[in-house]
């Protein structure tokens, strides 16, 4: 998972590869000896011998990107061995990567109960705790990996980002500083260019805000205008001033849009997400973070927060973007089944737009011209639009009669 994570840093699923029957790359291949070999090892396998095989099973899924297959081995073996802290950090690093960050918690927090005080522990944990909106904790996390290790970089550059979440700038800047220095010395393109980003990042939020940022923060909701000068700086001072979680999650969903119109959608999406961690009770929230997930093609993201938004309020843009979401996950009949709902409840071009491609996938278009010259009066106009309709013959919709 790649969106928006600009602000803390995953490690890879484990430093070295395990051994044993399943402890090789081929392992998780279908129909090869070695995944069979690993198979019998597992079904024949009880107790702690057998916990180790599907942990190592569920890392060679992890390295192969299969999270979710990882996922079920790693439930089995902690189960089978629950306080093999080992087993506990990569359940976590895997529930992270799913966004199931509760859950991810709980297993960092029982192995450091159980004596871990690893950077990675600390790392994995700052994760969790920035994303379920404890910023607070997940700095005291990365205070920790600063002090074991101080010749990191990447540390100084992680808690830099964090430190911007709580108006700590000239903490921030040092950490930015410390960052570069160390990227520079090691010739480390990717880190320095991590932390330039920081800098620009810092730059926005401190430089031209106006006076009573909440009130111009609000006034540019309500006017769209999101790319007045120095509105990033105006919403992150109205953003630290405001009191309660549910106002700090609101004027984030402001700045949201003020990134998007500064060309940082990495810091828009993150903006969302901490929204949607601060109010989670608010459907609108998680519905705009799904937007933005898939956006960026991370349709199985999209669909867990369209999911949540859904399960706290039933809305025609949740389940059009649901049905956006499952369209490319290929869900054919989820997809069909949540536009034709949510155009039941607003007609609007999301749906619109989902139905034609499911007729065009079908063969037939009759059915997807239809549907796509329907969101075409409804006002779009976008290149996506325009090379549907070009693909099934229609080269001048405008000349196309209106879609009833």
């Amino acid at each position: 998972m790649t969106i928006g994570l600009a602000l803390a840093l995953l490690l890879v699923a484990q430093e070295r590869p395990p051994v044993g029957p399943c402890g090789v790359a081929e392992a998780t291949l279908p129909d090869t000896d070695q995944a069979r070999t690993c198979d019998r090892a597992i079904a024949t396998a009880s107790g702690t011998a057998k916990a180790r095989l599907l942990f190592e099973r569920g890392y060679i899924h992890n390295e192969k990107g299969d999270t979710f297959a990882a996922l079920t081995d790693l439930d089995a073996s902690v189960a089978a061995d629950p306080d093999n802290t080992e087993i506990l950090q990569e359940r976590a690093y895997t529930n992270n990567e799913l966004g199931n960050y509760a859950e991810a918690l709980a297993d960092l927090d029982k192995s450091a109960t159980l004596g871990v005080s690893t950077a990675r522990l600390f790392n994995e944990r700052a994760m969790s705790r920035l994303k379920l909106g404890d910023v607070a904790g997940a700095i005291a996390d990365r205070d920790h990996i600063v002090a074991l290790t101080p010749g990191d970089g990447n540390a100084y550059d992680a808690r830099a980002g964090e430190l911007l979440w709580v108006g700590r700038f000239d903490d921030a800047r040092a950490d930015i500083a410390r960052a570069l220095a160390i990227a520079e010395t090691a010739k480390d393109q990717g880190a320095k260019a991590s932390a330039e980003t920081h800098l620009r990042r810092l730059a926005s939020m401190t430089e031209g805000a106006e006076p009573n940022p909440g009130a111009v923060c609000q006034a540019a909701q309500g006017s769209r205008d999101f790319s007045r000068k120095g509105l990033i700086a105006t919403c992150t001072a109205a953003y630290l001033a405001a009191s309660s979680p549910k106002a700090k999650a609101e004027l984030l969903t402001i700045r949201s849009s003020a990134w998007l119109f500064a060309n940082d959608d990495a810091q828009a999406t993150t903006d969302l997400q901490m929204a949607a961690a601060l109010d989670p009770r608010n459907p609108d929230w998680h519905a705009n973070l799904g937007f933005a997930y898939v956006r960026a093609a991370h349709s199985w993201a999209a669909e867990r927060e369209f999911d949540r938004s859904l399960a706290i309020r039933e809305s025609w843009a949740a389940l059009g973007g649901r049905a956006w979401a499952r369209y490319n996950l290929h869900k054919v009949n989820e997809a069909f089944a949540d536009a034709k709902k949510s155009f039941e409840i607003r007609p609007n071009e999301i749906a619109l737009i989902v139905l034609g491609d499911l007729f065009d996938d079908k063969g037939d278009p009759k059915g997807a011209r239809l549907y796509w010259m329907a969101a075409y009066h409804m006002g779009v106009r976008g290149d996506d639009l325009l090379d549907r309709l070009k693909k099934i013959g229609v080269t001048d919709p405008a000349k196309e009669p209106s879609a009833k």
